[in-house]
């Protein structure tokens, strides 16, 4: 008896678990597939996106490469800009330190002195001290322009109280 009872057990545990087996494995081989599935789409579209990525990146470094470049292009066209000026102004300051010795050793010319040329105006300049105007072209027109004052005509500068000057 125990040996029928014994077989009826078994029997019932294999069909059992042959059930269990088989839905197990049903269930197993269609997330298997599906993850197989899965896997192999993504594997294919990672790859595509890898490409694409290791092309973007070919062309960046390119860029960044060219950009470099062109930057340290342009601090060399700086630094040569600055030489220049730099140049420029040394020759200025030495051509200034040869004209000035010269220009003031000689204080006889009226016409060197004053800060400004005031024959540039064209105007009747007349002198705030000595309240004598010059008119263009005569002597003492150049003077220090903090003496200055400007007249449209004579008649001006008379009614204002200055008189023409002598020479």
């Amino acid at each position: 008896m125990l040996s029928k009872r014994f077989k009826l057990i078994i029997t019932s545990l294999v069909v059992l678990l042959s059930f269990t087996a088989v839905g197990f494995v049903a269930n197993l081989n269609d997330t298997g597939i599906s993850i197989i599935q899965a896997a192999q789409k993504i594997k294919y579209i990672g790859k595509d996106k890898y490409d694409i990525a290791q092309e973007e990146h070919k062309a960046l470094l390119a860029k960044k490469k060219k950009l470099t470049k062109q930057v340290d292009s342009t601090n060399n066209q700086v630094e040569d800009i600055k030489n220049q000026e730099a140049q420029k102004e040394q020759e200025e300051a030495q051509r200034s330190a040869q004209v000035q010795p010269s220009s003031s050793t000689d204080t006889s010319s009226d016409n060197t002195r004053g800060d400004m040329n005031t024959s540039q105006s064209g105007q009747i300049v007349g002198n705030k001290n000595s309240h004598i105007y010059h008119v263009p072209g005569q002597r003492g027109y150049n003077m220090n322009s903090s003496n200055a004052v400007y007249f449209q005509d004579e008649q001006e500068a008379i009614n204002a109280g200055y008189r023409k000057a002598k020479v």
